[in-house]
């Protein structure tokens, strides 16, 4: 295990990498509020790759955005891009967890980056809304933004208090909880204190349309592979049956285990990984 720093347009962005350094690279990214260490637990069984765990902007050690601006879901979009291509990355795998995977299935059907191969976990694409709501949607986020009430920010006296909140919040095992934290967590004079950025609490000014998450996933040309947990509260296998159909290449599996499954079971959900990275080796072969 390395850190690794990159510098891309807008941000220092902090990550880990694993495994063979020769190996074909894995780029891999989180869920909203979590960290590089999310997929800490399957490294071990993904050795032979070369695994590059990434911190989105606003989590974990990367930075935040300047100081009276907010966040855009599209502009992580952005961050994938230019990650990889600091990178010098083509041909790689994408594997991503949550809003990773949301964010990753926008990247791989724009087609800027060269994909070999996308892991999707827990996602297939971002919440959608029906386009009469926009202005609500805009309405309610400016109101928040300019009048924010409740978000101050949190302090723990120890890890075990800053640990069971976060299972709460997560509905994860208690050692999945604690990887999570060890890097999501910073000492200060007042306390132990997370290091996300408060204002990824904001709601978004706007959310796409279905049928603009169903375009994206018509243009994924790499073979994609779906990872659900049966105990999700997540309901994607039967909500996004249309964003499926729209993916060429598409193998879903459903394992036991919640939203953080890859977390709390890595050596199940990382057999279902190797075999459809192998299988598609074979078939290339």
């Amino acid at each position: 295990m390395s850190p690794i720093s990159i510098r891309t347009k807008f941000h220092s962005i902090e990550g880990i990498e694993w495994g063979n350094p020769q190996g074909t690279p894995i780029l891999a990214f989180h869920g909203w509020l979590d960290n590089a260490n999310s997929f800490a637990p399957l490294a071990k069984y993904l050795s032979d790759y070369r695994l590059i765990s990434i911190d989105f902007p606003g989590h974990g050690k990367s930075s935040h955005k300047p100081e009276n601006t907010v966040y855009y879901f599209a502009e992580y979009a952005l961050e994938v891009v230019s990650i990889a291509q600091a990178l010098g990355l083509e041909n790689f795998i994408l594997m991503a967890h949550s809003m990773g995977a949301a964010v990753s299935t926008l990247v791989a059907g724009t087609g800027l980056l060269k994909i070999k191969k996308l892991v999707l976990i827990e996602s297939l694409g971002p919440l959608t809304n029906l386009s009469e709501s926009a202005p609500e949607i805009l309405t309610e986020a400016i109101k928040q933004i300019l009048h924010p009430r409740g978000k101050k920010e949190t302090y723990f006296p120890n890890m075990d208090s800053a640990v069971a909140v976060r299972m709460r919040a997560g509905d994860m095992k208690a050692e999945s909880a604690e990887i999570l934290m060890e890097r999501g967590i910073e000492k200060t004079p007042k306390g132990l204190k997370p290091r996300r950025d408060l204002r990824l609490h904001y709601n978004s000014f706007f959310r796409y349309t279905e049928e603009q998450i169903e375009s994206f996933c018509n243009h994924i040309e790499c073979p994609t592979l779906l990872i659900l947990g049966d105990k999700s509260g997540f309901p994607i296998a039967e909500k996004y049956k249309n964003r499926k159909a729209a993916v060429k290449n598409l193998k879903e599996v459903i394992l036991p285990g919640g939203h953080h499954l890859h977390m709390d079971s890595p050596k199940e959900v990382s057999s279902a990984i190797l075999e459809f990275l192998e299988n598609d080796i074979k078939e290339i072969e």
